[in-house]
């Protein structure tokens, strides 16, 4: 069986790192062991030419080039890529990756070619802009014709099943690599005499992560005597913003920046840490707070849906979201509490729902039941 995802947004193709759609290349990886894998990035403003081909870190990678302010010009060049892709990959199934964009494009050559379409949906409700009604008729067409619609949550499963009551939707969980496989780098992350905690969040975007809340609270744990260290996981355009606003706090000496760090970076500085924080505004789902579940760490979640849908009891504490007042309660909280987590009950409840082989079989169960 040949499989290939096709991406909204991926990493430029010379990165010396995977930045954004590390879950894409992940899954794509992992499913090698059951298929075979290609990706097709038809959305890419990094690359010289209308096209490239490359195997990049194991995988079959194709990019269709995009270019700002040339809509019909980038749309021929992806349907040409596209094109191109289909008979040189010869695909089973396409699995495209959120409906709005890669999906319409995947069900649009589907058709033309005979290939049955899945889409995962990966955008958060409130980001989706189906206010409009041509963005909704733009989703409703994608799900409509497409053979399978996941959510990556079950908040955004209900809730997408509200706006299109006419479609499917279920819930298969993004796939998280098993700790078990990635090795640690050796290097020590947690400091004695502190409680450590960790936020794993790019700055793509200045408001989303919640960083405008979160460290305003972490003033207020420090200002009361309590010897909390954060450790802060991911690089983007805004990282000097909120770097500058730990100075401006004065708790620049109670926070670690890390900028963009490798998933074998990420696991060992999680395994290390006291507890896990996801401060978001919204979320569809939450690779990070998956991560922490899994490597057995106890979270402080915001209620920012996709995110807070992913945790039980038994492995988080849950706050108002946008609120400092509510994530320091809920820091002090956990510090207070964090004893009463079990590190193996919260990867014991992590390992069926988002480790990566085991999501790999139920999309292999899928795409055998689509063909």
């Amino acid at each position: 069986m040949r499989v290939l995802f096709v991406v909204s947004w991926y990493t430029a193709y010379d990165a010396e790192k995977l930045a954004a759609g590390v879950f894409h290349y992940e899954q794509a990886m992992a499913l090698k062991k059951y298929c075979d894998t290609a990706l097709f990035y038809p959305f890419d403003p990094s690359i010289p030419t209308d096209f490239h081909r490359a195997e990049e870190r194991g995988l079959l990678t194709w990019r269709s080039r995009w270019t700002p302010g040339e809509r019909l010009k980038n749309r021929m060049r992806a349907y040409r890529a596209f094109a191109r892709v289909l008979r040189e990959f010869k695909p089973d199934v396409i699995h495209a990756h959120v409906a709005s964009s890669a999906g319409c494009l995947a069900v649009e050559m589907g058709k033309l070619y005979g290939i049955p379409v899945v889409i995962t949906e990966h955008n958060a409700i409130e980001l989706m802009g189906l206010e409009s009604k041509k963005t909704y008729l733009r989703n409703r067409f994608a799900y409509h014709n497409s053979r399978e619609n996941i959510c990556v949550s079950e908040d955004s499963r209900s809730r997408l099943q509200a706006l299109f009551p006419k479609e499917r939707f279920r819930v298969i969980y993004n796939g998280i690599q098993n700790p078990a496989d990635v090795p640690a780098d050796g290097k020590q992350y947690a400091r004695e005499g502190f409680i450590n905690c960790c936020i794993v969040a790019a700055f793509y975007d200045k408001q989303i992560k919640g960083y405008q809340y979160l460290l305003p609270a972490l003033q207020r744990l420090v200002r009361e005597g309590l010897p909390i260290l954060l450790h802060i996981v991911g690089g983007g355009t805004y990282l000097d913003d909120y770097q500058k606003l730990a100075r401006e706090l004065g708790i620049a000496e109670s926070c670690v920046f890390y900028g963009q760090c490798d998933r074998v970076q990420v696991y060992s500085i999680l395994r290390q840490m006291d507890f896990s924080i996801s401060a978001s505004i919204l979320e569809c789902s939450g690779v990070s707070v998956q991560e922490a579940m899994l490597l057995g760490k106890p979270l402080v979640v915001t209620k920012s849906g996709g995110a807070n849908s992913l945790v039980s009891e038994e492995t988080a504490i849950v706050v108002e979201r946008e609120s400092v007042e509510a994530l320091a309660d809920g820091m002090r909280e956990m510090i207070a509490q964090r004893g009463r987590f079990d590190p193996e009950r919260i990867a014991a409840y992590a390992y069926p729902r988002f480790e990566i082989d085991q999501v790999s079989r139920q999309y292999m169960e899928l795409y055998r039941t689509m063909l």
